[in-house]
């Protein structure tokens, strides 16, 4: 059954691939310094913890400050952390990067910002400007899918800021280029 990615979906999603592995939802870590922070998924067998990052954690600077102090308390407790932004998707490469392990796993949904209501790059704020670009690093595998979502947008409501601040238009102008010499290498 094909399953949208969402904090919640997350939980049925780490059950059909790892079903070995007890993740703990939404509880506080016991060993923690600040008791009230409370991880998206802990499994404590694998010391993993799983986060999925929604829109927030782009748009508002003390909520990306957060993230990263609650990430630096489960590191200091063994915890190997990984965060999954809102606008990938579960995938094999992404199963495996967290995991170590090769698991079929039958994607549906396309990486990027396909919904329609989408919180887009133009309204993150400079530290979720920052989170994004290091995001398109650390899921490199996704990443032209992620820019295409964007240039699909940038299509769909005529104007670049609408959908990217002046600091990320780079991003598709580069693509852009890409695709035209790509096109041109085919018509020689």
């Amino acid at each position: 059954m094909p399953i949208y990615l969402t904090e919640g979906n997350l939980g049925k999603i780490l059950k059909e691939i790892v079903p070995d592995l007890d993740f703990v939802h939404d509880k506080g870590v016991p060993e923690a310094e600040n008791k009230r922070r409370r991880p998206d998924y802990r499994c404590a067998s694998e010391k993993l913890i799983i986060e999925f990052d929604g829109y927030a954690h782009y748009c508002q600077a003390q909520r990306i400050i957060a993230d990263s102090e609650k990430d630096e308390d489960y590191r200091a407790l063994g915890y190997r952390i990984f965060r999954i932004p809102y606008f990938v998707q579960m995938s094999e490469q992404l199963i495996n990067q967290i995991f170590g392990r090769s698991i079929k796993f039958e994607q549906v949904y396309s990486h990027g910002f396909i919904d329609p209501k989408a919180i887009l790059p133009a309204n993150f704020c400079e530290l979720g400007i920052l989170q994004f670009i290091q995001d398109l690093d650390n899921f490199s595998y996704h990443k032209a899918e992620i820019i295409e979502s964007l240039n699909n947008k940038i299509q769909e409501k005529g104007n670049i800021n609408h959908v990217l601040p002046p600091s990320l238009h780079y991003l598709v102008q580069a693509s852009n280029r890409s695709k035209h010499s790509d096109a041109a290498r085919r018509c020689d």
